[in-house]
């Protein structure tokens, strides 16, 4: 930089000493030769020592012979950068530099020296008129700070040194590790993962970093487990500003399911709850969703609004009936088509989805947009969820063009599971109304395929999902399964939304199927549900002891290989387990097994049982969740608000809602891990149950925990943001 446009050869910069002055102050330096550091850091460690010795001094030798034709003294400057080599070295390169300084000590041609030896008995030195604060990279400080990735990467050290000096007389491995991870280049690499050795380097970085907490007998933080990666960030959420603040919007949910009616999966609980919040905001909220036969056979009341009604941009689709049910201060239409949606299952049967789900679902959403006319409804926004109502943006933007009727609509598409598209042979498309031209990869096409999903995601107003952090994964190749590139190109409309829980039905205070009532005030009486737990899962376990608990799908995506590989870990430690759920077969064999396996100390029930789920969370002292993936999840709302404390992996709103206690003692909510690995996992709940022997520290982690809020209120306060931002 000092030297920057003077011709000077590259040699006569790197080979020899400087003298910087300013006023009575001066600066003696040398610089290295990065090539030289460069072939230790990244060559010779994977040499038998005698051929990168061979190589090595080869190089000294090239410089020697080139630098003998000019003037003066000349000196190499080999800096070991200590982040680069050493742990890729047998024996951390003892061996490797004690055959090194053998060798140069023994040479006639070369003087081995310390850089400071040098400088103290040689006195020839080149001026450097004027130095520049900052780095060697345009004179600033902008390739070590700033982004993101760089300020977690400094958090992360600066918690450690933190855990260090409280410590109080760390040890001298201790401070090794600290001075590494405090004195070098990592930073310089923290921006873009790109190039291998970002990768490299922050996996050592990482090393160092964790090895401060194990030397110190300290619980390694659970985000140490993972690449310091920054995602995308997502849109915030839009301030209200006197244009969105006046009339309240009308909404139409669309939805394939919404409890009480109909309920396969957490969709049926967000369009069965964030309505009615939304009504009390003030909203106008009507929901829209298929007439199941579960929904003729449940007993709902249900009024026959229209018969004989057309599809919108008709195609050849059957006419349908419109109902309605109004409950809760929320009016619910049904779409009744009897050969769509009279069938057993919503989506399919025990032996796989109906092979005509595409048919059915571009029928209700073309019949949605045809019912909207005779309803006596004009909504300023169509709220649309996951891929099967994915083509109502479709046919707005590109069927119904002309109609005046709905040019005005504005369209919210709503991710709840990147997984789950809706992806169907192109072979369909004429008979749902799609023209071939759109059957290409800036359209609809999907790998060969026609994709619902990719419909929604392209062609809506705006987009959201039901996390903060599930909104950045899906931007990931990781999680974003194939969608990623799509959705980082609609970025600045793509939202994150956490689900509320419904407190009225999952609190200790107001729940109906558990033992006894509690709350923070009455905390005790906590005791008395886990004895009644214990007793209905026949479990033998002292009341003492630590029980945990599992409620969900019996699925890869859930962890659950992960929990059934530590079972027998967590029954040593003496713990007993009650599990509720169903699955892959699999999966459901396996933990039979483990339940017959450890009688009395691990209860599986195969199904889905309300009550007993209710039980689990009121009963157990901690409730695990190792997802693989979670866009929102709903069980850690709920444990926490029972003082049931989770271990969750650290993934989308798993990671959104969980507070590490270890990591912060005052705000702590439960326990978080990162890599999806068994020994990441069986390190969590081995610090819960820790935790959990100190009484009077478990009972702050309880209060802790049950103080949090995530009401359904704070949800639909999010979307009312986001909705009259589509009307302004």
């Amino acid at each position: 930089e000092s030297f920057r446009g003077k011709d000077i050869p590259r040699e006569d910069l790197i080979y020899k000493a400087f003298i910087a002055r300013e006023d009575t102050s001066r600066i003696d330096m040398v610089f290295r030769d990065i090539n030289l550091s460069n072939a230790i850091s990244f060559n010779y460690a994977n040499m038998p020592q005698k051929k990168a010795f061979k190589y090595f001094l080869g190089d000294i030798n090239g410089i020697r012979k080139a630098m003998s034709l000019k003037d003066g003294e000349h000196l190499v400057s080999v800096i070991l950068d200590g982040e680069n080599p050493w742990p890729y070295f047998p024996d951390g390169g003892k061996t490797f530099l004690s055959y090194v300084y053998g060798k140069f000590s023994s040479s006639t041609e070369v003087e081995l020296v310390t850089i400071g030896g040098y400088l103290a008995s040689h006195d020839e030195r080149k001026k450097i008129d004027k130095l520049f604060s900052g780095s060697w990279i345009d004179r600033s400080f902008s390739k070590w700070i700033g982004s993101p990735q760089k300020n977690k990467a400094w958090t992360y050290l600066e918690s450690a040194r933190r855990e260090l000096v409280k410590s109080g007389r760390p040890s001298k491995e201790v401070l090794e590790e600290l001075y590494i991870a405090e004195g070098s280049d990592w930073f310089w690499w923290y921006d873009d993962f790109g190039s291998e050795l970002n990768f490299v380097f922050d996996e050592l970085y990482r090393l160092h970093l964790s090895n401060i907490y194990r030397l110190m007998g300290r619980n390694v933080p659970h985000y140490l487990d993972k690449p310091i990666h920054v995602g995308l960030t997502v849109q915030g959420l839009p301030e209200a500003t006197p244009s969105t603040m006046g009339r309240f919007p009308r909404v139409l949910m669309v939805s394939s399911e919404a409890i009480p009616f109909a309920k396969t999966g957490g969709l049926a609980d967000v369009v069965g709850s964030l309505p009615k919040e939304l009504v009390s905001l003030g909203c106008d909220v009507r929901v829209i969703m298929p007439l199941y036969e579960c929904v003729a056979e449940g007993g709902f009341e249900l009024m026959k609004e229209a018969g004989g009604m057309k599809c919108a941009a008709k195609d050849g689709m059957p006419s349908f009936d419109l109902y309605s049910n109004r409950s809760g201060g929320v009016t619910t239409y049904f779409i009744k088509q009897d050969r769509c949606f009279a069938r057993e299952g919503l989506y399919g049967t025990s032996k796989g989805d109906y092979p005509d789900n595409g048919l059915r679902f571009a029928f209700f959403s073309r019949a949605v947009l045809g019912a909207m006319k005779a309803m006596g409804f004009t909504p300023d926004i169509l709220h649309c969820n996951d891929w099967q109502s994915a083509l109502v943006p479709f046919y707005l933007k590109f069927r119904l063009q002309d109609d005046e009727f709905y040019r005005a609509f504005k369209t919210l598409f709503t991710i709840h599971n990147m997984a789950y598209q809706g992806v169907f042979s192109r072979k369909i498309m004429r008979r749902i109304g799609i023209p071939e031209g759109f059957f290409n990869m800036n359209d609809l096409e999907f790998y060969g395929k026609l994709s619902f999903m990719k419909s929604g995601i392209l062609y809506s107003d705006a987009v959201s999902t039901v996390s903060h952090r599930y909104a950045e994964e899906i931007m990931t190749s990781e999680y974003g399964c194939g969608m990623d590139g799509l959705l980082r190109m609609r970025k600045e409309v793509l939202y994150g939304i956490p689900n509320g829980a419904d407190y009225s039905v999952w609190s200790p205070k107001n729940d109906g199927f558990i033992k006894t009532k509690y709350d923070t005030g009455t905390l005790d009486k906590k005791t008395q549900c886990k004895k009644d737990l214990l007793e209905y899962a026949k479990l033998s376990i002292s009341p003492d002891a630590p029980l945990l608990g599992s409620v969900g799908r019996f699925a890869h995506q859930k962890g659950v290989d992960l929990l059934a590989g530590v079972i027998d870990k967590i029954v040593a430690l003496g713990a007993g387990i009650v599990m509720l759920g169903k699955g892959e077969e699999h999966y459901n064999r396996l933990f039979r097994d483990l339940s017959g396996k450890y009688p009395g100390r691990v209860f599986v029930c195969n199904g889905f049982n309300d009550e007993l789920a209710h039980k689990i969370e009121a009963g157990c002292d901690m409730f695990l969740m190792p997802s693989r993936y979670e866009p929102c999840g709903l069980n850690q709302i709920y444990s926490i608000k029972y003082g049931t404390i989770p271990i969750v992996r650290a993934t989308g709103g798993l990671d959104d809602v969980i507070v590490d206690f270890d990591e912060d003692r005052d705000k702590g909510n439960g326990f978080k891990f990162g890599a999806a690995t068994e020994e990441a996992f069986l390190g969590a709940i081995k610090r819960a149950v820790e935790v959990y022997g100190d009484k009077t520290l478990w009972k702050k982690l309880m209060f802790q925990a049950m103080s949090y809020d995530f009401s359904w209120r704070h949800s639909a306060e999010q979307y009312l943001a986001v909705y009259r931002k589509l009307m302004s």
